[in-house]
Formats: structure tokens, sequence, C-alpha cells
């Protein structure tokens, strides 16, 4: 069994978001991609300082991934008066959030994306499952789950922290269960928000995750 020790949703104005940044860290993030902006402020917002050293895993998912990093290296390529820089390159990677990331997370040992086909579609029910499976192995302390998107108009973020043991302030815990639950929240972008709306304001005591990617035992959320 596990916990979920914090959930957490993200809304900004991409030109706000080297300024929100700089508010966390007390500096830039330099040629960083809005992707890995959104990740940086998500990751550190649901991880307290003393927590950022432990063993930690990120599964991330994205409707979109670097969209906006690949149209301007391709613009630059096509249309540019001169050859893109090297990190026009790497803007255009996924990978490269971790990379950029990690020295303020000093415990992030792994770190995956997931794109997803088309736009309003999630895996949530697929990355806990995972999550869920590394924890009871031991491989990490604590695993962040993401749905990021970082648009012209919008950057947003869902983020949920998974972890072994129950903090004084975990929301609740989760656990693989086979019968069917009367309480079921869909498996959706904004699954974190449904979750703790779900949490504040429903009564039954356990709720599923009900996910047509993934048949089998549900994933159920019981209240501690």
């Amino acid at each position: 069994m596990n916990y979920l020790n914090a959930a957490c949703s993200q809304s900004y104005v991409p030109k706000d978001l080297p300024a929100a940044v700089r508010a966390v860290l007390g500096k830039p993030l330099r040629r960083a991609a809005g992707l890995t902006q959104l990740a940086l402020l998500g990751a550190l917002a649901c991880i307290p300082p003393e927590r950022r050293k432990q063993p930690t895993a990120l599964l991330w998912q994205s409707s979109h991934g670097p969209r906006l990093e690949t149209q301007a290296l391709l613009n630059e390529v096509c249309h540019g008066t001169a050859e893109p820089l090297p990190y026009d390159f790497l803007a255009t990677q996924p990978a490269i959030a971790a990379a950029q990331i990690q020295p303020f997370l000093l415990g992030l040992l792994s770190a995956t994306h997931f794109p997803l086909a088309e736009a309003g579609h999630a895996h949530w029910a697929m990355l806990l499952a995972l999550a869920d499976h590394w924890l009871a192995e031991g491989r990490y302390a604590q695993v962040l789950i993401a749905h990021l998107d970082a648009l012209a108009d919008v950057a947003a973020g869902e983020w949920l922290l998974l972890s072994r043991d129950p903090l004084e302030n975990s929301l609740c815990r989760l656990q693989i269960d086979s019968p069917p639950l009367p309480e079921t929240l869909a498996d959706s972008p904004n699954f974190p928000a449904l979750l703790c709306r779900q949490l504040a304001t429903g009564s039954a005591s356990s709720f599923q995750i009900a996910s047509s990617g993934l048949p089998g035992p549900a994933l159920a959320f019981a209240r501690l």
C-alpha cells in the first residue's frame, strides 16, 4: 500500500514562467523550454525541501510535448538566416527537462515521458499502477506523476506524488482493488483536480479511477 502525499494543479501565462521560476530559485533557469520550467515548478511545489534528496522517479505525460520548440527549430532551419544553436535542438527533446531540474531535485534518479495520441486523453491509471509497482519493489521512495502541456496561450500541469510512507498531511492511500467500487473518477488530464475535489466534498470512503486502457484490478483511493 502506498500513499498520496501531494496533489497540485498549475496554470501560467507562458511569458510569466521565467519570473515564477526566478521567484522559486532566486535565479533564472537559462535556456529552459516552457515544459522544463513547468516541470521544475510543479516538482518543487509537490516535494518539500527535506524530501528532495530521497530516491525519486518522474513519470510525465503530455498531449503536445515540446511542440512550440520543435516548430521554432523548424522555422529557423527553413527560414532563418543562421544555423540553429545546440540548445535549440536540445529544447525539442523531452528528456532534457529531467537533466535541467535534477540539480534542484537531487534525489531524481529517473524520468520517463509518455506522449499522448491526442488532446483530452490521459493515462493516469497506467502511470499510477507503474508507480505503485516501483514503490512496492523499493526502487524509489517517491514517484512524481504529471500531465504537462506548454502551449502559446497557457502552460498547465497536473501533479500527484506517491510515496511508500505517509506524511502527516497525506491525502489518501492507493491500493489495487479487484471488486468494483460505486464511486468512479474519469481518467482525464485533470484527474488530480477531480481527485482533490472528491476528497474534499465526496462522502464515499473509497473510490477508483476508471480507465479503458488499463483492464484488470481497479486502482482505488481510500481515505485515511
